[in-house]
């Protein structure tokens, strides 16, 4: 698809789409912290794919180039005066209300109004800490921890060695303990990060 593409063939633009779309939006989320905005960047991403396409070497993952191009917009997009100035609202998971959870109806039921309050006082606070990582920390963390990637993988995609890498994903963990046990939330980022 990227060497139809690379050579004219504008449909092969569907096809990556379909592969990558969500993937990408999924992997932005969790840097942006804004589902509009995690929106707009993931067809950044492919308006530049189409663009820049003849720059890829194909001799290197389509893949790890592709999420450096959404890593590099992520990056443009924190720095941005809008983003400093956006509230912090939507959640790490990406869920929405049209996704199924796996829950009983009993569980349902017996959750409270002040147990559904503080779910989200420690979502919002673990929200916190990420939005406060130092960017190359939480880069680091959201690749491993959360996108389940290798630290093989995600030395390649940001530069750096294996070695790098899990001393940021260490860093970024004893920098989020830190955080929640001053919002008294460790044990939930204990369970999350594991």
């Amino acid at each position: 698809l990227v060497e139809a593409l690379a050579g004219g063939d504008e449909s092969a633009l569907t096809g990556l789409m379909d592969r990558y779309e969500e993937p990408i939006f999924h992997f932005i989320c969790r840097h942006v912290f804004n589902d509009e905005d995690a929106r707009e960047l993931a067809q950044e991403v492919f308006v530049r794919l189409f663009f820049n396409v003849r720059k890829f070497k194909p001799e290197a993952r389509f893949s790890t180039w592709l999420y450096q191009v959404a890593l590099n917009l992520c990056r443009d997009h924190v720095k941005s005066r809008r983003t400093r100035q956006a509230a912090r609202t939507e959640s790490l998971s990406v869920r929405d209300d049209n996704d199924e959870y796996p829950a009983s109806d009993v569980a349902v039921e017996n959750r409270t109004s002040s147990d559904e309050a503080q779910a989200r006082e420690k979502l919002a606070a673990l929200d916190d800490g990420m939005a406060a990582l130092p960017h190359d920390l939480r880069t680091a963390l959201v690749l491993t921890a959360l996108e389940q990637r290798s630290h093989q993988e995600c030395a390649a995609l940001l530069k750096t060695t294996p070695k790098a890498i899990e001393t940021r994903v260490y860093r970024a963990r004893k920098f989020l303990l830190e955080w929640m046990n001053k919002a008294g939330f460790a044990v939930l980022l204990a369970s999350l990060l594991r």
